[in-house]
């Protein structure tokens, strides 16, 4: 018996050891490399990030008004700290390119702001997005920020994060998260498309708190309407805009859009509500816009003055 219990024991200390071996293979590997089709063939064999919620998501609360669509939300005051309403606010789920605020504070963190980034045929190999940038371009970490932030662009995304060793990157991104508060939070991926890029509603109101006391600059960038490149010997002229909602709202202090096939509408919005700077993130939506306005709408009465 006491054999029988130790081959149990040893098959499963294996099995996990190769587990985040193939996770730590995958995240090393261009997308277009084909050991990374193999690996995501393998891969589907396990539970998707649903699996690894820490709590099961519970249903909306019924209203008499419009439903929130969305099955993860919290909203709260960045400056107090206050939480006025949340909903599985502790449920981990698929955050899509809000991921891409990480990807922000890890490269400006460890990168010069004049520093060039190359545009290569590997990173161009994601997801499309409005951005349009094109293999053999090349921009300043400065200037990427914008195409990554505004227009949401995975090419983006994967050249900060491939600009010297993504693995370390992406090491680098889970690092922050944890001292910014988010513990739940786990990215396999700088841009959001993978679905294992996943967090909760409650992680992102600390770092949308970690934002506006710490990186004032990174928000400030996420308010931007729009920033125009021009051409130069290194890159053609872009015109990048920003694609979050609420942007053109002289209340809009800053925030992030996401959207997946897995991950639904998600989306962190920062507002200031009564001279108070209140934070929304909603999850899993089926319109993330409506949801964060209605979750405005309903603690807009309760947020007192400074």
């Amino acid at each position: 018996m006491r054999r029988r219990s130790l081959i149990i024991i040893n098959c499963l200390c294996l099995g996990i050891i190769v587990l985040a071996l193939a996770v730590r293979i995958s995240r090393a590997l261009p997308f277009s490399d084909p050991r990374h089709q193999a690996y995501n063939a393998w891969k589907a064999l396990f539970p998707d990030a649903n699996f690894y919620a820490p709590d099961k998501v519970k249903p909306a609360p019924k209203s008499a008004g419009p439903t929130i669509t969305a099955k993860a939300y919290l909203v709260g005051n960045i400056a107090s700290g206050k939480v006025y309403i949340e909903q599985n606010s502790a449920a981990a789920l698929p955050v899509a390119s809000m991921s891409k605020l990480i990807t922000a504070i890890a490269a400006t963190d460890t990168m010069e702001p004049g520093a060039e980034v190359g545009i290569t045929a590997e990173e161009t190999d994601v997801a499309s997005d409005t951005a349009r940038l094109s293999a053999g371009e090349t921009f300043t970490v400065r200037e990427l920020l914008y195409p990554l932030l505004l227009d949401s662009s995975n090419v983006a995304a994967e050249a900060l994060a491939s600009s010297s060793d993504r693995v370390k990157f992406l090491e680098l991104m889970s690092s922050y998260a944890w001292e910014v508060g988010m513990p739940s939070t786990f990215f396999a991926d700088p841009s959001g498309i993978n679905p294992r890029n996943i967090s909760t509603a409650r992680d992102f109101f600390n770092l949308a708190k970690y934002l506006y006391r710490s990186k004032p600059d990174i928000l400030a960038l996420t308010r931007t309407i729009r920033a125009d490149t021009g051409t130069t010997s290194e890159h053609g002229a872009h015109d990048f805009v920003n694609i979050h909602p609420f942007v053109t709202d002289p209340n809009f202090l800053g925030g992030k859009t996401g959207h997946t096939v897995a991950a639904g509408d998600t989306m962190l919005t920062i507002m200031k509500i009564n001279g108070q700077p209140i934070a929304v993130v909603v999850l899993a939506s089926e319109n993330r816009k409506a949801d964060t306005k209605l979750l405005l709408d309903r603690i807009r009465a309760t947020v007192a003055e400074r």
